[in-house]
């Protein structure tokens, strides 16, 4: 993972990919993210899963999508899955758009485990990756983050796996 003074890596900010190219994790930006320091790693845009608008101003990156995905912490079942499914596709297609055109793209949510790793890992089985090792992958990730890891419901690994 790369360094990136002023961000505590990987608790706040993780990489999945370097190849086709960058993709990375993160939690809900502080006030004093480094967003030029996040552009120079190479990153362009932020995909914000917990905010129909972003309250925040990511400069030098764009953001290039944002919406209230259901927050399913609790391990509950979401409460409208068709919904859901549809912005986690829609998020997953922006993400690969922007990737194919060569762009690196931050997914983040609140604390970067669950709407944000069902969105990375269903990039990652659109780039050829198999479900089980996108979600024995997301699942190390988020232990080495010092978290329980990943899913955080099985409805995200089943949204994985159906991807």
């Amino acid at each position: 993972m790369p360094i990136i003074e002023g961000i505590r890596i990987p608790l706040n900010f993780y990489v999945v990919l370097k190849e086709p190219a960058l993709l990375a994790g993160m939690s809900y930006p502080a006030v004093r993210t480094p967003w030029e320091k996040i552009g120079d790693a190479g990153f362009s845009g932020v995909v914000c899963l917990c905010d129909s608008e972003v309250s925040y101003d990511p400069y030098p990156l764009k953001v290039l999508f944002s919406e209230e995905l259901e927050d399913l912490h609790y391990g509950n079942a979401p409460y409208d899955p068709d919904t859901l499914e549809r912005l986690v596709r829609k998020a997953a297609g922006v993400v690969r758009r922007e990737m194919d055109a060569g762009k690196g793209v931050v997914v983040h949510c609140v604390g970067g485990i669950g709407r944000t790793g069902t969105v990375i890992g269903c990039v990652l089985r659109d780039l050829g990756f198999p479900a089980d090792e996108v979600i024995d992958y997301l699942d190390r990730i988020n232990k080495s983050r010092g978290f329980r890891g990943w899913p955080e419901t099985e409805w995200q690994a089943e949204m994985v796996r159906r991807y």
